[in-house]
Formats: C-alpha cells, sequence, structure tokens
C-alpha cells in the first residue's frame, strides 16, 4: 500500500510540470528498420533489395559491434521480407551476432502476407478488409521468436528499463493483413498508464508506422497507410506525459523529424531501400543528434538507387521527368544528420 501511494504522490508531482531529464552525459543508440531478409530465394518487396539483405544485415551488425559507444538498438520493423520459418530463424541468427542489446517492434511484412492494398478500397481506411492469403508464419510466431528483445509474452507491445533513468516503450501498430497502422483501445490504455507508472524516466517511444505527418504525401491517399489511422489518439496520450522525449519509427524509408509539442518524432531510413542505411542516435542533456549511415556503395547503391526511382509507390507519386527524380532523391537520402537542442523544446 505504502509503495502503491508512493509512485501516485510522484505522478502527482510529475503531471505538474516536472520533466525528467537525462541521467547520463551521452547515450547512444541504432535504429534498423525495413531490413526485409528473405533467406528464400525469390522473394520481393517494392523498391528493396532483398536479395542483398543478408550482405546489408550482416554489414550492419559488422558495423554496430566495432562502435565502443553503442548502448542498444532499436529494430523497428520490417526485419522480414516474408515470414517463413527459415528466414525468420537466420535474421534472428544475424541479430543474435549483436555486442549490444536489441529491442523489436513489428511491421507491416512481419507476419504472414505480404500485406497489400488492393485497387477496390472499402472503409475509411481506404484499404481491403480482407487479408491476403497466408504464406508465412503467424506474427504471433514472430513475437515468441523475439521474446527478451522487449517482447515478453503474447502481446506485439512492451516496456523495458534500459538503466540509468531510460525508458523504452515498444508499440504493435501492426494490423495483420493490412499495410497501414492502428493503436487499439486496450493498447492505448496501457501506454497511458505504463508511461505514468515510469514518470521518472525518460522515455522513448518505438513503433514502425508514423504517429505525425512528415510529408505532404502523408496527409493524402497515397502515403496513408504509412501513418497510424487513429494517430491523433495516440499523440493525446504521449503529449500528456513530460516524460516523453522522443518517438522512433520505420515506416517511412527516409531520415525525418518533427518535433510535436515537446516530443521529438523520428523516422529512420531503410537498411533494405535507398539509402540503404540506419540511424545512428545520440542522447546528451542538451541535444538529440540523428545521422544516418549508410552500409553500402558502388554498384549495390546505384542498383539500389536505380530501383527506388523504378518503384510505383515511391517515384510514382512525384511529378515525371527529372524535376521529380531528384525530389525523390532528396526526400530518401535527405537530412544526412539532424540536431535537435532539448532545452528549447523541453524547457
Amino acid at each position: 500500500m505504502r509503495r502503491t501511494a508512493m509512485w501516485a504522490g510522484l505522478g502527482v508531482v510529475l503531471a505538474a510540470g516536472c520533466t525528467p531529464t537525462l541521467q547520463r552525459e551521452r547515450t547512444t543508440f541504432a535504429v534498423l528498420a525495413g531490413a526485409y531478409y528473405s533467406a528464400v530465394p525469390g522473394v520481393t518487396v517494392e523498391a528493396a533489395m532483398v536479395e542483398d539483405a543478408e550482405t546489408l544485415l550482416t554489414k550492419a551488425v559488422r558495423d554496430l559491434n566495432s562502435r565502443d559507444d553503442l548502448d542498444f538498438v532499436v529494430v523497428a520493423g520490417d526485419l522480414l521480407a516474408r515470414s517463413d520459418p527459415l528466414s525468420l530463424d537466420r535474421a534472428k541468427s544475424l541479430l543474435a551476432e549483436l555486442h549490444a542489446p536489441s529491442y523489436v517492434v513489428l511491421g507491416d511484412y512481419d507476419g504472414p502476407g505480404p500485406p497489400v492494398r488492393l485497387t477496390e478500397r472499402t472503409g475509411a481506411t481506404g484499404e481491403t478488409a480482407a487479408p491476403p492469403p497466408p504464406t508465412g508464419s503467424s506474427r504471433s510466431i514472430v513475437i515468441w521468436a523475439f521474446q527478451g528483445h522487449g517482447l515478453s509474452g503474447s502481446e506485439g507491445y512492451w516496456v523495458r528499463s534500459v538503466p540509468p533513468g531510460l525508458l523504452l516503450v515498444g508499440l504493435d501498430t501492426v494490423q495483420p493483413g493490412r499495410r497501414g497502422g492502428h493503436v487499439d483501445a486496450r493498447q492505448l490504455a496501457w501506454l497511458d498508464q505504463t508511461l505514468g507508472r515510469h514518470a521518472d524516466k525518460v522515455a522513448i517511444v518505438i513503433a514502425h508506422h508514423g504517429l505525425v505527418p512528415l510529408h505532404p504525401l502523408d496527409e493524402g491517399t497515397a502515403w496513408r497507410h504509412l501513418m497510424v489511422d487513429n494517430a491523433a489518439a495516440v499523440r493525446d496520450v504521449l503529449e500528456r506525459h513530460p516524460n516523453v522525449l522522443m518517438v522512433v519509427t520505420g515506416h517511412h524509408h527516409f531520415a525525418g523529424a518533427r518535433v510535436g509539442g515537446r516530443i521529438v518524432y523520428l523516422t529512420s531510413p531503410s537498411v533494405g531501400v535507398w539509402p540503404l542505411a540506419y540511424h545512428l542516435v545520440r542522447l546528451t542533456p542538451k541535444q538529440a543528434e540523428a545521422v544516418w549511415v549508410p552500409l553500402a556503395g558502388g554498384d549495390l547503391a546505384r542498383r539500389a538507387q536505380e530501383r527506388l526511382l523504378a518503384s510505383r509507390e515511391y517515384r510514382g507519386v512525384f511529378p515525371k521527368g527529372e524535376d521529380g527524380d531528384t525530389a525523390c532523391v532528396r526526400l530518401f537520402g535527405g537530412n544526412k544528420m539532424k540536431v535537435y537542442p532539448l532545452p528549447a523544446i523541453r524547457p
């Protein structure tokens, strides 16, 4: 009873405006998103270098293991191109080579699929109500495969304390069989309670789908599937908890960020889609710095850019001609480094 009262009292104090601060001089973590790994030949994902995924993921692990300042690694969804048993086991084995702890949230490809949007649309989300025929392992199996990597139990959302004084919260934004994201009422209530219960810790929230528009196309129909359809409800929960510092997502495939209230909403580039990169994030009490690190150059990078520019989903939404090519390359290859002054954002 005394312990409950103590936590309740702490929550009241922090809710009154006290914002927890980072306890370490520097915290460094990496974000791996959209690797689209497959151990089975012939699997394809639009714009992704699935046939080179093992090379890219192995390079990422080797590169991260060479860094002596890395505290943890976040996998922000779409680790897999398809969750067949061999690909799942092999991808898990590659991640097991990481020296730093890794924490996983699922993406729309991390289950049977692939997820689709059909031309014939139904409902407010503009997506088909019928899931595609299952062709891979159930996402429940993927969740159990990554137990201990944030995940604990049967749910796809989780919370982990990363000492000292840092909280990681993983959200499950996936709707099986669909590309667009959603966070249901049960998970929203859990999120609200979890952030309140850990109000003394700085929180970083991990999700696959976007929670704020990062490009004008996010607010139309073209890229609606990159977003959580009830993102405003999720933001309402996040923004009433002053301990939330950052939200990290991985579905957009480009590096970008937006400040909403006192939260930095960061999206990371794709390991498997040009520019074939991961994010390195450094946090200090004074600033948050995000730098994307390329994993390939030469012929592989050239082929990846050509595949991106041949993509209907990504290149096809820009105007035809050289100006459209330039706009697409600038978006996906931009924001090499961004710095956010935390005292100004979180006074």
